[in-house]
């Protein structure tokens, strides 16, 4: 490896990291917030979107329980929208915050895993939402004749809201364990031999942010139970650049 590696992963202090990390934190910050103004006039498109799994009938419906719920409704629908609008930014923020600890030939691929950060949570959010419709109907199964479902729109949209950005966040496991792979702090072998226990945690995950209904939990933890063998393959593969790495330090 060489020096000018080396000083790049250990040349700064801890005052300096805190430095760097208050600065990509604001960089990301202000990104989400034009994110946030850019959306913000856009919201009645947005919350009708947002609101089509929704299965309006005579006994479901969608309704504002304060007066400023409304208000409050788009504040958090242009923060999602924002959000997602400003996830590139946000990731590069991120992954030029690590960067200086990965070896020069890793710095390269800063942009790529960027994009591949942004498709994941990306797809996660699109998985999460397709799979609305199915909660929905199992929320509103529970209407009589008697018991109508009228829902607080906030409410609505904060339940929607956690699922996309959970899923969205869930959804980055094959990209995070690579990059653990990469630095050794887990192996393929390991994966292995804690599947079931992966495939214990991630339905534990699934039954805290899904409706308590065994077909929709099944649904959502498979594409997961798929990510994590995903992320065992993509282990074995950094093991072997991790290896080529610091054969070629020791060289």
């Amino acid at each position: 490896m060489s020096e000018e590696s080396e000083n790049s992963k250990e040349g700064m202090s801890f005052i300096e990291h805190l430095d760097e990390l208050r600065s990509r934190i604001i960089k990301a910050l202000i990104a989400l917030l034009i994110g946030f103004v850019a959306t913000y006039f856009f919201t009645t498109y947005i919350i009708d979107f947002l609101t089509s799994p929704f299965l309006p009938g005579a006994n479901a419906q969608l309704t504002l329980l304060a007066p400023t719920e409304g208000f409050m409704v788009k504040l958090k629908t242009a923060f999602l929208a924002g959000l997602i609008l400003a996830s590139p930014a946000i990731f590069y923020q991120f992954w030029c915050f690590i960067a200086p600890g990965l070896y020069e030939k890793e710095k390269k691929f800063v942009i790529p895993v960027v994009i591949w950060s942004v498709l994941l949570f990306l797809l996660g959010a699109i998985f999460a939402f397709n799979v609305l419709p199915f909660a929905m109907k199992f929320f509103q199964s529970f209407a009589t004749d008697y018991i109508g479902n009228y829902w607080s729109l906030g409410k609505y949209i904060t339940f929607v809201t956690y699922l996309l950005l959970a899923f969205g966040v869930v959804f980055e496991l094959p990209l995070v364990i690579y990059f653990a792979a990469r630095t050794g702090l887990v192996t393929s072998e390991f994966l292995r031999k804690k599947r079931k226990h992966a495939i214990v945690v991630l339905l534990i995950i699934c039954a805290l942010i899904t409706p308590p209904d065994v077909f929709t939990q099944i649904i959502l933890v498979l594409p997961l139970i798929v990510l994590y063998e995903i992320s065992i393959f993509l282990a074995v593969a950094a093991e072997k650049k991790h290896k080529e790495s610091l054969e070629e330090a020791l060289s």
